[in-house]
């Protein structure tokens, strides 16, 4: 029933073709390579900057720093082009690594913007010094080694992703109701919302795939 769950939210966001999805015991993980690595590299940079950054009054990276983390946008930008217009073929490890690259850079310009002084213009930069860009990349790195050499169970995977893609989801839709002052009421409607607009993306999904066929 896990396994179902998971791959239901799943459906909401990719694809989930086998041929493109990496596999933990014989199971096709929940969502592609590509996904798994935009998630791993958004969970990786969240956890950072909730446990670093939690409370303080920070703004988006400098024009030097965005432009670093923009950088990282381009090799999936690349490989992306390139295998959907028969280019070059892909493969699952370059997906992996280029996803992880993309998602990596995200959170630092969204997560800010949940500082109640992100434009503050005492507010630091959400990038201060190079450890900041540093451990959140080793920190995807590392996971994204487990998820292809499979250690854990595909279940366990499959969570910290899922779980994940809730998790920004919800974020994102915390970004719509400023105006709801609790934290934990935001937070919760926000959670709500994000299970919701995923469930109805994965019914459209599987909807769509079943009139196809």
């Amino acid at each position: 029933m896990l396994h179902e769950i998971l791959h239901f939210f799943g459906r909401a966001i990719c694809h989930q073709l086998e041929e493109r999805s990496l596999h933990v015991s014989g199971e096709a993980l929940a969502v592609c390579a590509r996904d798994t690595g935009i998630y791993i590299g958004i969970f990786s940079t969240l956890i950072y900057l909730h446990f670093s950054k939690s409370g303080k009054s920070i703004t988006i990276p400098s024009i030097k720093k965005s432009f670093i983390l923009l950088l990282f946008l381009v090799p999936l930008i690349i490989d992306g082009i390139g295998s959907y217009s028969n280019l070059f073929e892909s493969n699952n490890p370059r997906r992996l690594i280029t996803g992880i690259s993309f998602g990596y850079v995200l959170p630092y310009f969204i997560y800010p913007l949940l500082s109640k002084s992100s434009l503050d213009r005492e507010s630091d930069p959400v990038v201060k010094s190079s450890r900041d860009l540093f451990i959140p990349l080793m920190a995807a790195i590392s996971i994204g080694v487990l998820f292809y050499l499979g250690l854990p169970s595909h279940l366990v995977l499959d969570s910290l992703i899922i779980v994940t893609v809730i998790g920004w989801f919800s974020l994102l839709a915390s970004l719509l109701f400023p105006f709801i002052r609790r934290v934990g009421l935001r937070l919760t409607f926000s959670f709500l919302v994000s299970l919701s607009f995923l469930s109805l993306l994965s019914l459209g999904h599987g909807w769509i795939l079943s009139f196809s066929h």
